[in-house]
């Protein structure tokens, strides 16, 4: 603007800043005798800009600010902008108004990337990553808590508690705690509730404590857990001891073979529990998964952990402790990232049996879904540039 402004021209030159849009300069002098018969201009004025074709208006302040190093050799200006903002994502446009003898450029801001609020374009070099959390795309506003008069055991053989859907017990059996809509809840146990200190209460106001949020984390276990029950036919069985681990268990001959469809592949045969010795030591390979309902940035998610169940000579019977550490530790080195990824495509397909949400609301509850596609999440990695020559064999997170 310093350089090539027409000084005869008392008009001020200006800039206009739109923060986070764009930045126009505006500088008095159109375009120089010269140049104006040689560049191509749009019907709205717009400059065609051409390296070819150059002119200075000045030349005593550019020999200045060449001597400065401010400015690069003639024609080369316009075309660096253009270069330098389609290289960060954004845009530039120049103008001639031969009527007011005026000269505009325009650079637009590209939108903001990587979780960037400093800079236009962030050129930090990010990874995908696939969290190992599936999440609640649904989950009901309210909970049922019900008091009761009498402990469960003690009810009136008229309360089928089959009718009530999936509850958890608490206060030595003197409270429960559901999905199921309260008057629903109430009309089914009605016997034994005391109604005055039964209420359903917002979830908001239950997540707010953390110990009511423990036992609407329950709540939300057990529902997952009576949809696995669902797979028993198909070999998957739940870990006793409240371990909150899954797995499958082997047929009559022992080894188990399941056939699933992914994305890419239809009818994959997947042995997910492998014979590892024959004769009295005999034992098995069970493919399984620990899981956890977890509160994530304010979303409940389901967590899956892919695991390996070393059984007996039944195919099902968990081996001791110390012999499954053993194996364990031997197994380890067979994971990789691309193993582990396979894994959880595998059990996010067979639990949400194909499809793209797992309803686990059971009777009654018509508002409780997973999404059976992990969570992913683009991570800058902070200290690395994309034009070190490490990077060159390094694979995507």
């Amino acid at each position: 603007m310093l350089v090539h402004r027409d000084y005869e021209i008392p008009e001020k030159s200006s800039i206009e800043v739109q923060p986070g849009t764009e930045i126009t300069f505006i500088n008095p002098g159109g375009l120089t005798p010269k140049l104006a018969g040689k560049l191509g201009l749009g019907s709205d004025g717009r400059i065609v800009v051409s390296e070819s074709v150059t002119d200075q208006r000045n030349p005593s302040l550019c020999d200045i600010f060449f001597g400065l190093r401010a400015m690069e050799r003639a024609g080369t200006g316009l075309m660096d902008v253009t270069q330098l903002m389609g290289n960060s994502g954004g845009a530039s446009a120049f103008y001639h108004s031969p009527v007011e003898s005026r000269f505009t450029a325009v650079v637009a801001q590209a939108q903001a990337s990587a979780g960037s609020r400093n800079v236009a374009r962030s050129d930090v070099p990010t990874g995908m990553y696939v969290l190992n959390v599936l999440p609640f795309t649904a989950v009901p506003e309210k909970v049922s808590i019900i008091r009761l008069t009498v402990p469960l055991h003690q009810r009136p053989s008229t309360v089928d508690l089959a009718e009530c859907g999936t509850f958890v017990r608490r206060a030595g059996g003197l409270e429960l705690w559901s999905f199921v809509p309260f008057p629903i809840l109430v009309s089914l146990l009605d016997p034994i509730v005391d109604k005055k200190s039964s209420a359903a209460l917002l979830r908001g106001e239950i997540e707010a404590c953390p110990d009511s949020k423990r036992v609407l984390s329950w709540l939300l276990r057990n529902h997952v857990e009576y949809h696995f029950l669902g797979f028993e036919d198909q070999g998957l069985i739940l870990e006793d001891a409240g371990r909150h681990r899954a797995y499958f268990a082997g047929t009559r001959k022992g080894e188990r073979m399941v056939v699933w469809n992914s994305a890419q592949r239809r009818g994959i045969k997947r042995e997910v529990v492998k014979r590892r010795a024959d004769g009295p030591r005999a034992w098995f390979e069970n493919e399984g998964f620990g899981y956890e309902v977890v509160d994530l940035g304010g979303s409940w998610c389901l967590r899956i952990k892919p695991f390996y169940m070393f059984t007996g000579q039944n195919a099902r019977t968990p081996l001791p402790s110390f012999a499954r550490a053993a194996k364990a530790t031997r197994r380890i080195k067979f994971d990789r990232n691309k193993n582990v990824e396979a894994d959880l495509a595998f059990w996010a397909n067979f639990i949400g049996r194909g499809a793209e949400t797992i309803n686990v609301g059971d009777l009654h509850v018509d508002d409780l879904l997973i999404d059976t596609n992990f969570l992913t999440v683009e991570v800058p990695e902070i200290g690395l540039s994309n034009n070190e020559p490490e990077l060159k064999n390094r694979m995507s997170a």
